[in-house]
């Protein structure tokens, strides 16, 4: 092999020379869908407004790049899930104190933080020394193999290769592809997920702080003689059993709540309903009223009848009812709703619809305070047993400040999580409004297509049910119609309130059909898992493939073609960084309209009606990058020789052409005889 540079032959003595380095949401969310900071500065003063390569927490391994143009990165502390306060047992955020990270150590909690491990193998087995050019009659045996097992090591890792990183390209074009070129038709939009995330399970402690996965005590009674545990003694978490119904044995964990309501099916008896309301699954008092919780772990070992030392008592914050105002009693004072029968309807009034307990803990993981949220609806008596939905959700977070906010990944998404989501900041172009609960859509509740009006009702029609990351899925609900109804909804106008929403002219489609923000402003998504909304260039707008079909309805035939039936979101992602760490990006995403004729069956029964689903889908495509092995280029060298310092010889790089040996010992000469000139 021919050197490729004249110094590859130079002494040592002159190569080791000083080298020249170069600079380098959900259910207990309040009604407000936004989260606006009342005082807006400048565009500068929201992170890094041109960085769309490299996500925010991570280290560029690129060398002399500028970090807003690196695209060779790796990341850690990938638990820091909230910004604003510490995460539990996350031993490297930043936002943790001393005490709270040794706490965590001492108890052997921390999390896995996500840095990449060593790519490099430093010994090489005796198997593979031992396989080195075999010949007849050599061999090896045990005794062989443990005298040479450890001659082979690497003792001193010099290497200048930084590790294996996905090839993502270096332009906006090759990074964030146009919706066009990512969802192109005949696309394969299946994709088969692998990923398992760690779910460490409950514990059973008696210490004084809680850890993430204990148990909550919980008893109730009149707070000074007459107390009792309830649900076992334990703060309960009704979720659905293998049959939907509710099953009240589960418990709430600490520190772990899902992104989404559990749902889950109460039975209505047609001769028990009153004993129902009253006292068993519709009574919303059995979640609330005269109960309390261990402030600390240990306190369901100090369970007593006559007192509620170290619990504290679970307040109800709002009720709400549909088609009523929501009431804030915290701050009103006004006495609470109950659930009660009404004999002369055969009604259960203010019925348990769902319910979300809201806990705060303190810095060192006690319990300070519990609160409820609850929804209530009336429940009519029937001549058949029947079914009621039910949801119950639990939110943690710690006292303090109130504006943290939520990471679905730091920085790749977490599948499952929700996607972050958002619009343009009406007071700051440089800035996101992020939604609390993620990127929405419909719910379809009950499987009914939501028409009613009221305070934010046909905006909200279109939200309910959280995206989750990576995750395909498919929601509906159906529209009872007759036949009037189905031609005056064809025609543009609807036939119990405003439903219809008027994207242009020649098209009307259901509000539940529109993107979240209903088309006045371009909903956006976080580009990776921890997206800053006081930085716009972390996200990217859901692209919107307007709909050009007109719907007519045929007389004839009673069919409205051409109508608004379905919404389809498409997503694109993938891995970025180094393939040993691999962070999940959005690359790209799309939102089409599909239509599908709708016709009216029996008109035999004057003001008959029929059912007409409509539907909205969520795709995720993933799309696989190349990845190559990285080493920074050598360090310039410092010094410079004179053109013609290799006269009288001929240096000849060509391949292939004889001569070679005379060339390398006239450079070893050379190279030993400036040697020689740096040592006198």
């Amino acid at each position: 092999m021919r050197p490729t540079s004249p110094l590859a032959f130079l002494p040592l003595s002159l190569l080791l020379l000083p080298a020249l380095v170069l600079s380098q949401v959900d259910d207990c969310e309040p009604t407000k869908h936004f989260q606006i900071d009342d005082i807006i500065g400048s565009a500068a003063a929201y992170g890094n407004t041109v960085n769309v390569f490299m996500p925010p927490g991570c280290s560029c391994k690129e060398s002399d790049v500028a970090k807003s143009e690196c695209v060779i990165f790796d990341c850690d502390c990938k638990c820091d899930l909230t910004a604003g306060a510490c995460d539990m047992n996350c031993c490297c955020d930043s936002e943790c104190t001393a005490e709270q990270i040794q706490f965590f150590t001492e108890k052997d909690l921390c999390l896995d933080p996500g840095v990449s491990d060593p790519v490099y193998e430093t010994c090489y087995s005796p198997y593979e020394v031992g396989a080195v050019n075999p010949k007849y009659p050599m061999r090896s045996d045990d005794s062989a193999e443990n005298a040479y097992k450890n001659l082979l090591c690497v003792q001193t890792d010099n290497s200048g290769t930084k590790g294996v990183f996905f090839e993502t390209g270096t332009t906006r074009s090759e990074l964030y592809p146009s919706a066009d070129e990512a969802f192109v038709t005949g696309a394969d939009c299946t994709t088969t997920f692998d990923y398992s995330c760690w779910s460490p399970s409950a514990t059973i402690s008696s210490d004084e702080h809680y850890l993430l996965g204990d148990t909550i005590a919980a008893t109730t009674g009149d707070g000074s003689t007459n107390m009792a545990a309830a649900f076992g003694g334990l703060l309960p978490l009704p979720v659905a059993d293998q049959s939907g119904i509710c099953n009240e044995a589960n418990s709430v964990k600490f520190g772990e709540y899902e992104e989404e309501a559990n749902k889950c099916k109460r039975e209505k008896r047609a001769s028990d309903l009153q004993n129902q309301c009253e006292e068993l699954d519709f009574d919303f008092d059995r979640f609330t009223k005269d109960f309390y919780v261990g402030s600390t772990q240990n306190a369901k070992d100090s369970i007593s009848a006559t007192s509620t030392a170290g619990f504290v008592q679970v307040e109800v914050a709002t009720v709400s009812k549909a088609g009523a105002n929501v009431y804030d009693y915290r701050s009103t004072g006004d006495v609470l709703p109950v659930t009660t029968w009404n004999t002369g309807t055969s009604t259960c009034e203010n019925a348990l619809k769902s319910l979300c307990y809201e806990v705060t803990y303190n810095d060192v993981f006690n319990i300070i305070a519990v609160t409820a949220r609850v929804e209530v609806e009336d429940i009519v008596e029937s001549s058949s047993a029947e079914y009621v939905d039910q949801e119950f959700s639990v939110e943690f977070s710690m006292y303090g400040d109130p504006n943290t906010a939520r990471r679905s990944g730091n920085p790749g998404y977490i599948f499952g999580r929700p996607v972050l989501a958002g619009r343009k900041h009406i007071l700051n172009d440089a800035a996101v409004m992020a939604d609390t609960s993620g990127f929405q859509v419909m719910s379809g509740v009950n499987g009914e297509c939501d028409v009613s009006t009221g305070d934010f009702s046909a905006s909200d029609a279109n939200r309910g049910t959280t995206v989750g990351f990576g995750e395909d899925s498919s929601v509906g609900c159906t529209l009872s119609l007759t036949e009037a109804q189905l031609k005056a909804m064809c025609g543009g106008t609807s036939h119990t309130g405003d439903y219809l929403y008027d994207y242009s002219n020649e098209v009307k489609m259901p509000w539940w059909l529109t993107s979240m923000n209903n088309l006045t402003s371009t909903t956006k998504v976080g580009i990776f898992g921890n997206a800053d909304p006081m930085d716009i260039t972390q996200w990217i707008d859901v692209t919107e493939k307007a709909p050009t079909f007109s719907a007519t309805f045929s007389d004839t035939t009673l069919t409205c073609s051409n109508f608004p039936t379905a919404t389809h979101y498409k997503f694109q992602w993938t891995y970025v960084g180094s393939t040993t760490n691999p962070q999940a990006k959005i690359m790209s995403a799309r939102v089409e309209y599909s239509t599908s004729p709708m016709t009216f069956l029996d008109k035999r029964v004057a003001g008959a009606t029929q059912k007409f689903p409509f539907t909205v889908t969520v795709d995720w495509t993933y799309k696989e990058l190349n990845s190559e092995k990285y080493s920074p280029p050598p360090p310039p060298i410092i010094f410079s020789v004179p053109y013609d310092v290799f006269y009288p010889f001929q240096i000849d790089n060509a391949a292939g052409r004889n001569g070679g040996s005379w060339i390398v010992i006239g450079l070893a000469a050379i190279g030993a005889s400036l040697a020689s000139l740096f040592l006198i």
